[in-house]
């Protein structure tokens, strides 16, 4: 009896452990977000203020953009609407992504493999670099006078990554690229650490006409990804998603009008 009651209490606690791996936090859990977004009737897509890829027309309250269009067009081939969320820092996007906040992480996001210990990434739809952004004027030409020069990045940026790296000890970190374009107009900052791709959007025109961008100096060769949850089956969707957009040419045409370098490679594997 005492044997049969042992091997009855055994079985029962490799069922818990099983239930547990699967559904309490192991590492090849699905996370079921389809589900989840089709019956709420919504995606809610995290981004920040960074154009060309997140933003809004002067007057407009709408978003726009690279990656708006395409996360509008992801939302209809799920049947859902889409809902921008503005990330305050973008520090915290992974904070965010994971209280259910959002839904996915889709800001010309940088899919680096630090990142990749938090949170999966789709394919690789972009390409980009650090650049640096001064005022018209400047005397800043050489990386060696950044490195002692008051910069400002983005707060949990490849920006923020660059700045460590390279050793700079003078930094502002802002919650978004734009706020550290400003920091460089308000003369609180130097340098700017910010994408190529927003830097060849805005640098020199409207608001940043006064900047530019320094000839010559750029960091690092990254590429873009969009942010889901660890184990998130959206991921499947969204990749083919992409590659579809790619092959029938949408992301091309969006890509010359938004002036954004496709990684072409990963998109037509």
């Amino acid at each position: 009896m005492k044997k049969i009651l042992k091997t009855l209490v055994a079985s029962i606690l490799a069922v818990a452990t099983l239930f547990c791996f699967t559904a309490c936090g192991g590492d090849n859990d699905v996370v079921e977000d389809k589900k989840a977004i089709q019956a709420a009737g919504k995606i809610v897509i995290g981004i920040t203020d960074y154009a060309p890829m997140d933003y809004k027309e002067p007057g407009s309250d709408e978003w726009t953009g690279f990656d708006a269009e395409l996360a509008k067009m992801f939302a209809d081939s799920l049947g859902v609407t889409c809902e921008f969320y503005e990330i305050v820092d973008w520090n915290n996007k992974v904070a965010e992504i994971n209280s259910g906040a959002i839904d996915l992480i889709w800001n010309g996001m940088t899919a680096s493999d630090k990142l990749g210990q938090e949170i999966d990434f789709s394919v690789s739809y972009a390409k980009n670099a650090q650049v640096a952004v001064v005022k018209n004027g400047s005397s800043i030409t050489t990386k060696e006078q950044i490195k002692v020069a008051q910069v400002a990045v983005e707060n949990g940026s490849a920006g923020a990554t660059v700045a460590t790296e390279e050793g700079m000890t003078n930094v502002n970190k802002p919650g978004n690229q734009r706020q550290a374009l400003l920091e460089v107009l308000a003369g609180t900052s130097d340098v700017a650490i910010i994408d190529i791709t927003m830097a060849q959007s805005v640098v020199g025109k409207g608001e940043f006409s006064d900047l530019k961008i320094v000839s010559g100096v750029s960091y690092g060769d990254e590429i873009f990804a969009v942010g889901l949850r660890k184990g998130s089956d959206l991921a499947s969707d969204l990749n083919a998603f992409l590659k579809a957009k790619y092959a029938d040419g949408t992301m091309i045409e969006l890509a010359l009008n938004y002036g954004v370098g496709l990684n072409t490679e990963a998109l037509s594997k």
